[in-house]
């Protein structure tokens, strides 16, 4: 593997510094260049990728596919063969994002699979084949962190930057999978793990080099948090029409990016709606290369689909470390009306001197009950030792667990891992946190069998306010539970405080 990343990386260096093949290729989208000595590339490679690509399959993408399974009652799922036939994906454009300032290289390409790849897996006792499968979306390589030795890359995130569509057939003794409520939840569930996986704002991470660092390359610190606030928007479009010519719209508006949305309230009877509403994004290094907020304004009908009302959306390298304040026009020439928004980008700093932003966050609270945040938490969960319990000692087997890292109410789980007392979870999950003098992280080792708690940590981020940068790294805690021996969960706790972002003239961007 090590051998065709160094080879991939020497014809990725030399397109960098300007030796690109002279092969032409079809563009299909404006700002997207020829991929045509990629594709030469990714030819020449595909049939060595075989073997990664079945390990990728079985030790990733298979545990997370069987825990998703089981909540639809399809159990035991495992790839049985994984073959990837003659026909390689292509590329139809790819963009390199020039910023040096980042240690990183970011890569958005244009994927098309098509392939001929045959799949062998089995769900609940029954065998099955996958085949005539295709994937198209944007995918994105971030290659981080830039090193000094060959291959000069110490790993790679991969991502969708939307949702992709996927389609395939089943065959071989599958009949039970071809019963359309079967087959929904079966390919629902695939949906919903690509998502989770490699959607953004989840990427993909595959390490390259094992002398970088687990945690800060599988989960590392975010760039900064951007707060979106829809006000107001005005003069909309009037949809419906009723006996007098009187009706007038109930708006609710959308935001999007990515994978996460975020819904306004519903007003009623009115073409200038004011909502007030306020939503929190994390965003990563490479978050503000070829992505747009979208908003959509509808009319929320009781008895018949909504009505579309109103399209528009904000590239964000325009909030990248700034605030603005502007109404946006509509991107479709037949819609009226324009939006307020205000976006404020926040930086992370790693000094609880910042925390004078909770006094300027409470007057900022909004109608929404939606409370803002003055801080942002990530955990890295490394692995857990002992988790033998009284309860288990006389039976045989090792458990299956996995852990629930609770904050409040905003509650997120690992991967399950299978037939071990001493799980290597490697996993790492951020928090938006209100107040964290005052907040608790919790997080429960839970046996999957029975969803019991075989141990538990609780940690007081007040305490975290006093490390050294506001880190905890590598320290092993002690589960409070019933385990014979003393069980331990490493973890690394790392606390960043928001602070408002200057811009370089020190004034907010307002615009009409």
């Amino acid at each position: 593997m090590q051998m065709v990343w160094s080879r991939l990386w020497c014809a990725l260096r030399s397109c960098l510094l300007g030796i690109s093949d002279s092969v032409s290729g079809k563009v299909t989208f404006p700002g997207m260049e020829s991929a045509g000595w990629l594709n030469i590339l990714i030819r020449q490679l595909w049939p060595s990728a075989e073997q990664y690509v079945n390990e990728l399959c079985r030790t990733t993408i298979e545990p997370v596919l069987r825990s998703a399974l089981e909540d639809y009652k399809l159990k035991s799922f495992r790839f049985e063969e994984i073959t990837l036939g003659q026909t390689p994906p292509k590329l139809t454009g790819v963009k390199v994002y020039d910023d040096q300032a980042l240690a990183e290289i970011v890569m958005d390409l244009d994927f098309e699979y098509i392939g001929d790849c045959k799949i062998r897996a089995s769900v609940s006792e029954l065998t099955f084949g996958i085949e005539d499968l295709q994937l198209t979306g944007r995918l994105r390589i971030v290659m981080k962190p830039l090193v000094k030795d060959p291959p000069l890359v110490g790993g790679v995130h991969v991502l969708f930057l939307s949702k992709p569509e996927l389609s395939y057939n089943f065959t071989g003794t599958a009949n039970v999978l071809d019963l359309p409520v079967v087959k929904r939840l079966f390919h629902r569930a695939v949906e919903e793990q690509i998502e989770e996986l490699m959607v953004m704002p989840n990427k993909l991470p595959i390490q390259i080099l094992n002398s970088i660092d687990v945690a800060d390359f599988m989960c590392p610190v975010p760039s900064g948090v951007v707060r979106l606030h829809i006000i107001e928007a005005e003069n909309l479009a009037k949809k419906d029409f009723g006996i007098l010519d009187t009706s007038k719209p109930d708006p609710y508006c959308i935001m999007r990016i990515g994978l996460q949305n975020f819904k306004t309230e519903t007003l009623r009877n009115t073409l200038n709606p004011k909502w007030d509403a306020c939503k929190e994004y994390v965003c990563s290094s490479d978050t503000r290369f070829g992505n747009k907020i979208h908003f959509e304004i509808f009319d929320h009908d009781r008895l018949t689909d909504d009505d579309f009302l109103f399209k528009t959306h904000l590239e964000f390298q325009e909030i990248w470390k700034r605030e603005i304040d502007t109404w946006l026009p509509p991107t479709e020439t037949n819609n009226s009306g324009r939006l307020h928004i205000k976006a404020t980008w926040y930086d992370l700093s790693d000094s609880a001197d910042s925390l004078q932003i909770l006094e300027e966050m409470c007057a900022l609270q909004l109608p929404t009950k939606k409370p803002l945040h003055s801080a942002l938490l990530v955990v890295w969960v490394d692995a857990a030792k002992n988790l033998v319990s009284r309860h288990r000692i006389r039976k045989k087997g090792e458990p299956d667990t996995f852990v629930r890292v609770r904050l409040d109410d905003v509650k997120k789980k690992s991967t399950v891992r299978e037939r071990t007392n001493n799980p290597v979870y490697r996993e790492g999950f951020v928090f938006l946190v209100r107040n964290p003098w005052t907040q608790k992280l919790m997080l429960e080792v839970i046996g999957r069998k029975h969803e019991r708690q075989l141990g538990k940590v609780e940690v007081d981020l007040n305490s975290v306010l006093n490390e050294p940068k506001l880190e905890v790294r590598g320290k092993e805690f002690e589960l409070q539970g019933d385990a014979e021996e003393t069980a331990t969960l490493k973890l690394n706790i790392i606390l960043r405080i928001l602070r408002k972002a200057v811009a370089e003239n020190n004034e907010s961007i307002a615009t009409e």
